[in-house]
């Protein structure tokens, strides 16, 4: 009776014998011990005799070992990758804290981000007027897209930079066989939407301000939720 040769099975016996002589391992070999399932494995060493069984859980030991390192030392490179673009996020300069905005935040609160969410807020509530001093100062400060000129380069570098950090980080998750997503990296990613948001509401924000200047019916400016929604897309 004819046998059915497994030819995963040959590889992967072929490719233990070639790292016992001294060879690298292969992308192969690793990703079969890596990634696949301990009766997998289990499967691919049957009907080996002792000897042998003893030499490819030598290698297995091996492999595993040099992929726990390189699992470590990836991550150790993700990281500084990612924190050296956080730490030097060029919406972070001082040059946009504005004293009236920070003070109602956290003292590490990106000021870029802080205006943000200030803006956010006139615009829910307004109701045919600012609701306070605070927004009618901001509304003065910002009714013009000029306002937001220094603010739009920080906010393009930085989405370059994040952009740029996460392509190398997933090449490096790709090069070394990364699975895991790290905290960084979902940073890098958060961060990158979240400055998108930004962006779009600071080029809408004086469209939204001279709609407003228009007389308000009864039933409220149609405008206003014109701007909302085509800000954040409600439909």
């Amino acid at each position: 009776m004819n046998h059915i040769i497994n030819l995963e099975k040959q590889r992967f016996i072929r490719d233990c014998k070639q790292v016992l002589k001294g060879e690298r391992i292969t992308n192969s070999l690793r990703r079969t011990i890596i990634h696949s399932s301990p009766g997998h494995v289990e499967y691919l060493k049957r009907d080996l005799n002792v000897t042998e069984l003893r030499l490819v859980d030598i290698v297995i030991a091996k492999v595993k070992e040099q992929s726990k390192k390189s699992l470590s030392a990836s991550s150790q490179r993700i990281n500084i990758l990612a924190i050296s673009v956080l730490e030097n996020l060029a919406t972070e300069n001082s040059e946009f804290a504005i004293e009236e905005i920070t003070k109602r935040y956290r003292e590490s609160i990106n000021p870029v981000k802080a205006l943000y969410y200030d803006l956010q807020e006139i615009m829910f509530l307004y109701d045919g007027k600012p609701k306070n001093k605070h927004h009618q100062f901001l509304i003065n400060k910002f009714n013009k897209i000029e306002s937001f000129e220094k603010i739009f380069v920080a906010i393009n570098r930085d989405i370059n930079d994040l952009n740029e950090c996460k392509q190398r980080i997933n090449k490096l998750k790709t090069d070394h066989n990364y699975p895991n997503t790290t905290e960084h990296l979902k940073k890098i990613v958060d961060l990158h939407n979240e400055m998108i948001q930004w962006k779009t509401l600071f080029e809408k924000f004086p469209e939204w301000i001279d709609e407003n200047s228009l007389p308000i019916d009864i039933k409220g400016s149609t405008n206003f939720c014109k701007t909302i929604k085509k800000i954040f897309k409600v439909i």
